[in-house]
């Protein structure tokens, strides 16, 4: 393989030209390129810098094609006194870290051995060939640094067009990589307009079995990057039309519940705290051991949420966030007393009490009848209760106890502050100090009256 060969660079035909911006005008980009044309090698964007530069869309990953071995794409990049990372020489990458940012470059490369889920890549200089290895035609769109576009398979009308479409024979494409089911529809949640290919969305179904051979971790990305859309529901219930989540994650059905929940989240609230979030989404298409809005058994719910989230390899922290959703939203209505909700306030924390409204609300809203405009006043105030929460504090601790000598150190003082915070909360957090610590002593000599 030779940097710079003319045949390699004329191989694809100028189709256009987009005006650069952000990351691709930036100094440090310029140096990257420069860097390899010193080399002798040619550099362009490819992927998804271009496609979302043509949608006039925030760059932010900047995916850079270049004819040079990997090896000297290194080297290039190291004279040139930028910092290099071998993330990924076997398959041709490396990775230039600079202020404005990382930019991650892969040779030209062409597919000699695939099996669904790996590959086994040969360097070349074809333009044109390593276009073809590419999964979507939007995917497959090159730009050189002044804007001169390079387009194969006419990406660009697809864009424009919302199609989602792969390059040559969808079965092909799918086979060589099964997680491009996934991956379809998730370029279909953001790029696509209904309908959906239907040659793609077939492809996808014939070949649904092969996720069975893709890791949770890899699933389980894809399904948070389609989620992090602005209206996934759509998408969705494609899925579960054309079979594909039924097939990896069959509680994922409540696509009405999604719906609703992506026009809360999106459009409907105004709360800045509020922004579409795939973790609350998938709340809202979960169904543990049934129809959660039937279900009056908060354990199992609870038990069921943690045993997805689980299954599903969610972190610690996601698996309690999610699991306190799905068990906690059938315990929110629009009219609870305000005690109440303070209450819920104080025990759950602002976040996890807005998680759990959203829920409800969402879940109430996608049966009918629908909610009336009154009922929906109430869910709204129900989340403006939590957006002027001031957390309270208890006013005594345990060694106001023990100052007072109303027990010793021990496992009794732990469990007298308990007795006092409850007390507390049911009053609505009204009792000070002093009659917190009077109703300390009276637990106390009621219970030594009882012994006697």
């Amino acid at each position: 393989m030779t940097g710079g060969n003319k045949a390699a660079m004329t191989a694809l035909e100028v189709t256009g030209r987009l005006r650069p911006y952000g990351i691709m005008v930036a100094d440090d980009t310029a140096r990257v390129f420069d860097a390899i044309a010193q080399q002798g090698g040619c550099a362009r964007f490819v992927g998804g810098v271009v496609r979302d530069a043509l949608l006039k869309r925030d760059l932010v990953d900047v995916d850079i094609a270049c004819d040079l071995a990997p090896e000297e794409t290194q080297a290039a990049l190291e004279k040139a006194g930028i910092r290099v990372i071998p993330t990924g020489l076997k398959h041709g990458t490396v990775t230039a870290i600079t202020d404005a940012g990382a930019y991650e470059i892969t040779t030209l490369r062409v597919d000699v051995l695939t099996d669904g889920r790996h590959a086994e890549v040969a360097f070349t200089d074809s333009w044109l060939e390593d276009a073809k290895r590419r999964d979507f035609t939007f995917n497959a769109i090159y730009c050189d640094l002044d804007g001169t576009i390079y387009d194969p398979f006419d990406g660009e009308t697809d864009l424009r067009d919302g199609r989602v479409r792969f390059i040559g024979v969808a079965e092909n494409r799918i086979a060589e990589d099964f997680l491009r089911i996934l991956r379809f529809f998730r370029f279909q949640a953001w790029f696509g307009r209904p309908p959906i290919d239907p040659v793609g969305a077939e492809a996808c179904r014939k070949a649904v079995n092969g996720l069975h051979d893709i890791s949770v971790e890899r699933i389980r990305d894809e399904m948070f990057k389609l989620l992090r859309s602005r209206s996934p529901a759509g998408t969705i219930n494609d899925m579960i039309g054309f079979g594909i989540l039924p097939a990896i994650l069959p509680k994922l059905i409540h696509t009405d519940c999604l719906r609703i929940m992506q026009w809360l989240d999106s459009t409907a609230l105004a709360d800045p705290a509020i922004q579409p979030d795939p973790l609350r989404r998938l709340a809202a298409l979960f169904a543990p051991g049934g129809d959660r809005r039937n279900s009056d058994d908060d354990e199992d719910n609870l038990a069921a949420a943690e045993r997805f989230a689980r299954d599903l390899r969610l972190s610690n922290e996601e698996t309690d966030r999610f699991a306190e959703m799905v068990a906690h939203a059938p315990l929110i209505d629009p009219k609870l007393r305000p005690e109440i909700v303070r209450r819920d306030l104080y025990r759950m924390g602002a976040p996890a009490f807005r998680d759990a409204v959203l829920l409800a609300w969402s879940a109430r809203a996608a049966v009918p009848p629908r909610c009336t405009r009154a009922e929906n006043d109430e869910w709204k105030a129900l989340i403006e209760a939590a957006a002027n929460w001031q957390p309270v504090k208890l006013p005594i601790q345990g060694r106001d106890i023990l100052k007072a000598g109303l027990a010793p150190a021990g496992p009794r003082v732990g469990a007298l502050l308990r007795q006092a915070e409850e007390y507390w909360i049911d009053r609505d957090f009204q009792p000070g100090r002093d009659e917190l610590m009077d109703y300390i002593a009276r637990q106390i000599t009621a219970g030594d009256e009882e012994k006697e």
